[in-house]
């Protein structure tokens, strides 16, 4: 089978969604790359297959979330950057119980600000990776965009 494969990218706001026809061999390909790009599995299934990758802040790279879902040979593939829960309690904690004794002299207009960013954080808590992104984590975003539009082309032989 020598036929390309036609790769169409979506971004929606909150997750990328890639739609690309292949079979076994590729769906192996893909998921292979993303090992090797430090990914691990969270679940794999017959039909599904999800992966995470933790953040590498120092690198300015944030944590990611990748899922697969095929329909025969449909392929339906969400990928996103996200905030972990995690760090959104922990900053929710942190301003609750720490900040109210670390002698700040405008204690109340951090915690005004530490919980502000907390809302926003549960509010956008998931990114698209778009090619044009502007404002919050533009440069991880569009580097995701890059390199999955690359590992994608090459495990379904996209032009």
């Amino acid at each position: 089978m020598d036929m390309k494969s036609e790769l169409t990218i979506q971004h929606l706001g909150r997750t990328t969604r890639a739609t690309v026809r292949g079979g076994d061999a590729q769906l192996k390909k893909l998921r292979h790359a993303l090992l090797l790009k430090n990914f691990i599995i969270t679940t794999e299934h017959k039909n599904r297959l999800e992966l995470r990758r933790r953040a590498y802040l120092l690198q300015d790279d944030w944590p990611m979330q990748v899922s697969i879902r095929r329909d025969g040979a449909q392929l339906e593939i969400d990928y996103y950057l996200l905030i972990p829960w995690g760090w959104i309690v922990g900053l929710s904690f942190l301003t609750w119980l720490v900040l109210p004794f670390a002698g700040l002299q405008n204690a109340t207009l951090a915690f005004v600000l530490a919980m502000l960013v907390a809302s926003l954080a549960v509010y956008k808590q998931k990114f698209d990776c778009r090619p044009n992104a502007r404002f919050w984590q533009e440069q991880p975003r569009r580097r995701w965009h890059e390199t999955m539009q690359q590992l994608l082309q090459e495990a379904f032989d996209c032009s």
